[in-house]
């Protein structure tokens, strides 16, 4: 085996046959792909941390942002449509931050009382 190659086994079970591969890679792109992992990884952990306010305990539904604005469903819906308030959508559901909802509270008394 040469100094500059590394050799690394692979054990991949199959139902039918056990067979065992041997992969062989340059040190140089061994490292490289070492490298572009740390990166990789070190991206996933800051895009970690910014999506924290995105677990649905934060998130207010439909009938409590109707709720709280004292509105009807369809006032809630037109909001929406004119991007008046932010949201996010799983399926049919409909999710609000709690800030879009001070937000509109506090932009437009008009919608507050619109029932």
């Amino acid at each position: 085996m040469f100094p500059h190659v590394y050799q690394y086994l692979c054990f991949r079970f199959q139902a039918k046959h056990r067979m065992t591969e041997v992969i062989t890679i340059e040190r140089k792109a061994f490292e490289q792909l070492l490298q572009e992992m740390q990166l990789l990884t070190a991206r996933v952990e800051t895009l970690s941390c910014r999506c924290q306010d995105r677990k649905l305990s934060k998130w207010i539904t439909n009938e409590d942002v109707c709720e709280l604005l004292r509105i009807s469903p369809r006032s809630l819906q037109e909001l929406r449509y004119k991007h008046k308030i932010g949201y996010a959508q799983i399926g049919r559901k409909f999710y609000y931050r709690p800030e879009e909802v001070e937000l509109v509270q506090r932009q437009s008394g008009t919608y507050i009382n619109n029932v």
